[in-house]
């Protein structure tokens, strides 16, 4: 038998792996309590940075940033009033736009059913229309909604500026048929102005909308100008209206907006989505447990510093010139898709901000087309003939020849049969002749079109 003396080392040395195990424990409880305590500083040192550079960072802070001057006319209550008197009565689905019929090719007069059917609700909606051309002269609007609710915000207005809009542009559209071009443009005028109402609203859906009631007014413009001729002066005041509508600094709210709430979504789980797809994969939902340990270990904070770092990067690429700017976000957006998957929240509660940059490319190539196309019925007007190229535009009718936001080179001009058209090449790159964008045709320009 093994007598004490032969025992007592081994003991010893079982004590002494005992100690090292623990010690190893204590030290990664260390390392990894001061890993927490760095990256939770850093974290902050980013924060702190941000609200120093005048930007919000809460919710709360967000919902005081989206401001008007003090005092200033608020054009949100004359809006408000106007809605209220909105009517929607009679056959609706007999009505374009509005309802479910379909406006003639853009040179062909409306039906008469059609027509009857605009009349009686133009008519209906005659305090409306009154108050909604008097929003339009209003410079500054801040809807009364409460951002520091962070995602549960309530965006009533939204759906009620989609009706006006509706409204004001079947306006437009019936003066034009009726001749009037006054009326015509005063109509198209103020559906941009009441796009305009969401300029300084820091949401990332806020500014989709608009740019989707650009790209509708400026279809209705393209109507009017084929169906009414409009005068010189109409023509200069609906090109500074076009020029006004381009706002490059609207994403860049929009993603600070964004900011705030991810940040106020580290601190309250239960207001995360409830599921998310990731490359066709299906993520579970966060509930509160989960999250809560996502945060101890580290996870959470992690996803909040590339998300800032995201954030950062489409901030700066609002300020590139615009041909540059869907390069750098296809970049960035193939950086986000490179990370794991283990970054659940960045997945989470990243929106496609690359296709955003492209939407607005879009909207920016609709407009510089239509204030273009603009240029060249004034240029007609005086001339009595086309232009042979739109540097004979310069300087009387434009400063420049507006730049094409998807390649830089300038805005692109053909003459047609009967009229013209003016294009830019959009986001596939490919000078497609000014080919207008149809459900069938894969391949398309942004145009403007006149035929007459």
């Amino acid at each position: 038998m093994m007598n004490e003396k032969e025992a007592a080392p081994r003991k010893r040395r079982r004590l002494k792996v005992s100690h090292i195990l623990i010690i190893l424990l204590l030290f990664c409880v260390g390392a990894f309590a001061l890993f927490r305590l760095r990256l939770k500083s850093k974290l902050q040192a980013r924060i702190d940075a941000i609200r120093a550079a005048g930007y919000p960072v809460t919710c709360a802070e967000l919902d005081k940033w989206y401001t008007i001057p003090e005092n200033a006319e608020n054009a949100a209550y004359t809006f408000i009033d106007a809605s209220w008197c909105y009517r929607e009565s009679g056959e609706i689905k007999s009505l374009p736009l509005i309802g479910e019929a379909k406006l003639p090719a853009r040179t062909e007069s409306l039906p008469d059913g059609m027509k009857t059917a605009i009349t009686g609700f133009i008519a209906d909606n005659n305090e409306a229309l009154a108050l909604l051309h008097k929003v339009a002269a209003i410079e500054h609007c801040r809807y009364p909604i409460d951002l520091s609710s962070g995602s549960d915000v309530r965006l009533y207005h939204i759906n009620e500026l989609r009706k006006c809009i509706m409204l004001l542009n079947l306006e437009a559209i019936w003066h034009a048929e009726n001749d009037k071009s006054q009326l015509a443009a005063n109509s198209v005028m103020s559906g941009f102005s009441l796009a305009r109402s969401l300029v300084k609203e820091p949401l990332y859906i806020s500014q989709l909308v608009r740019m989707a009631y650009h790209r509708l007014t400026i279809s209705s413009l393209e109507r009017c100008i084929n169906r009414t001729a409009f005068t010189d002066e109409q023509l200069a005041s609906l090109i500074r209206c076009l020029i006004d509508a381009e706002d490059h600094s609207t994403l860049a709210r929009a993603y600070a907006g964004n900011r705030c709430c991810f940040l106020d979504a580290l601190k309250k789980p239960e207001s995360l989505k409830p599921a998310v797809t990731v490359d066709g994969k299906q993520i579970s939902p966060m509930n509160t447990t989960f999250f809560e340990l996502y945060k101890a270990v580290g996870l959470a904070d992690m996803d909040a510093m590339l998300y800032l770092d995201f954030i950062d990067r489409y901030i700066e690429i609002t300020k590139l010139p615009p041909h540059q700017r869907k390069k750098a976000s296809d970049a960035l957006e193939a950086r986000l898709e490179s990370i794991s998957n283990i970054q659940i929240l960045l997945h989470m509660l990243m929106p496609g901000w690359s296709k955003a940059v492209t939407i607005e490319l879009r909207s920016i190539a609709g407009l510089r087309s239509a204030r273009t196309g603009l240029a060249v019925e004034h240029y007609r007007l005086a001339a009595g003939k086309l232009p042979d190229a739109l540097a004979a535009l310069v300087p009387a009718y434009l400063d420049a020849v507006p730049t094409d936001p998807f390649d830089g080179n300038e805005i692109r001009y053909k003459k047609l049969e009967a009229g013209f058209v003016v294009y830019s090449i959009g986001e596939d790159l490919s000078d497609d002749g000014g080919k207008e964008r149809t459900k069938e045709s894969p391949n398309w320009d942004v145009t403007f079109i006149v035929e007459r």
